[in-house]
């Protein structure tokens, strides 16, 4: 797996120096009066070479129609540049600083620069064709004064612009920030002096963060969605299965400010929609269910699309009784406003650790003649889950049917 992830990382980095190249190779090619073979790119235009989310755009549809990389060149393609997850620039403030093994990060390529996330969280923007760098985030010292706190590197970053003011967005360890995307410096306007401290604002004591995926951008809103570490590590006496586990909300911050907009209980609380499928009070204790995978969204919709996980205990839910509304669900949210859509729930009550693992794929879809604008989530379960993803009705039928229970001391069963 860590070669193959490798060999993958590699491909990205020399086919998107191939990409940053296309347009000038292609219009040699006319000038010199020489013919084009067929199916090779040219001049693609800049929209075209450009990378700026995960998935290629917010849908996570990973389609670009360049060419130029096909089943006939592929056997062609050479290393162009080598770039370690810590570049020599970042070696100064952490000489002791190493990428991991599995060092999972999809760069983003936009306009000519391509941004990587680094092994210590910070950004870095590269000449696509040389590997050179360009600019790079200065991690700020930590409150104590001892250096900079690091972090570690996303799976992605998130790309934003209105026209005139480029951003990436990405979070450096427990705390989100906002860099120029020319420049590579902080906006200190933009949360507290240029951060912001997303450990803040639970209603339990939370003293980290662990999400890797990256934040997403959609209508000037950075959605943020992630697994805070717990104060305590409470243990059920007789399942020694996790019990008490901060809350996973998903919230909304403006992407200019870094102001906090608003805020979704993935575990809802007394007196909203599902909090009745938590049984015993249980919601009051219970979290570990927020998305660590990554989200998607449509942009004209102004939706995101939520793959959440299972809630406190993969394999155990004693603690938890019922069906446990949002865990492994797809949930649709308004991305100005937070407020729910549709939602739909693979598993009821959860205890196979069956985590929605991946971001939702959005494409247009014609179905007996109709075109549908649909949404597709995978599953462990090897499940493919597809829905009109402006009202969530399925496209297909989804038919549940009852299953005999187990038996498992002190398990709640759907």
């Amino acid at each position: 797996m860590r070669r193959t992830l490798l060999l993958l990382s590699l491909i990205v980095v020399v086919a998107l120096a191939l990409w940053a190249s296309t347009g000038r190779a292609a219009d040699r090619d006319q000038a010199s009066g020489e013919t084009l073979r067929p199916g090779r790119a040219v001049a693609p235009a800049e929209a075209d070479r450009n990378w700026a989310a995960y998935g290629g755009d917010k849908g996570g549809m990973k389609y670009s129609p360049l060419d130029q990389i096909n089943k006939d060149t592929v056997k062609n393609l050479r290393i162009a540049w080598r770039k370690p997850g810590v570049p020599d620039e970042l070696k100064v403030s952490f000489p002791d600083a190493n990428a991991p093994a599995n060092y999972q990060h999809t760069p983003l390529m936009v306009d000519g620069v391509l941004y990587m996330s680094s092994a210590v969280g910070a950004v870095v923007g590269l000449d696509p064709a040389t590997g050179k760098t360009l600019c790079f985030d200065t991690l700020p010292p930590r409150p104590d004064g001892q250096g900079p706190a690091r972090g570690g590197s996303t799976r992605s970053l998130a790309y934003w612009t209105d026209g005139r003011d480029p951003r990436i967005i990405t979070n450096v360890g427990a705390n989100l920030v906002a860099l120029n995307a020319k420049t590579g410096k902080r906006y200190p306007d933009f949360g507290d002096n240029g951060q912001v401290d997303l450990t803040k604002g639970f209603e339990r004591p939370v003293t980290g963060w662990r999400w890797s995926s990256g934040p997403l951008v959609v209508k000037d809103v950075v959605v943020v969605a992630g697994v805070p570490s717990p104060a305590t590590d409470i243990l059920n006496e007789r399942t020694r299965a996790p019990k008490e586990m901060p809350p996973d909300d998903v919230r909304g911050y403006d992407v200019r400010t870094g102001k906090l907009l608003w805020t979704f209980h993935v575990v809802p609380r007394k007196g909203e929609f599902g909090n009745e499928t938590w049984l015993n009070d249980s919601w009051t204790y219970s979290g570990n269910s927020g998305a660590w995978s990554l989200l998607s969204a449509d942009e004209e919709l102004g939706y995101v699309y939520l793959p959440l996980e299972e809630a406190t205990g993969d394999y155990y839910g004693g603690t938890r009784p019922g069906n446990n509304l949002f865990a492994e669900s797809i949930v649709c949210l308004d991305a100005r406003t937070g407020k729910r859509v549709w939602h739909f729930q693979t598993l009821h009550h959860g205890i196979w650790d069956y985590d929605l693992p991946a971001a939702p794929v959005l494409a247009d879809i014609i179905v007996s003649g109709r075109r549908i604008k649909a949404v597709a989530q995978v599953s462990k379960q090897a499940y493919v889950y597809v829905f009109d993803r402006v009202t969530g009705a399925p496209v297909w039928p989804i038919v549940e049917k009852p299953v005999p229970q187990g038996n498992v001391p002190g398990e709640w069963y759907s």
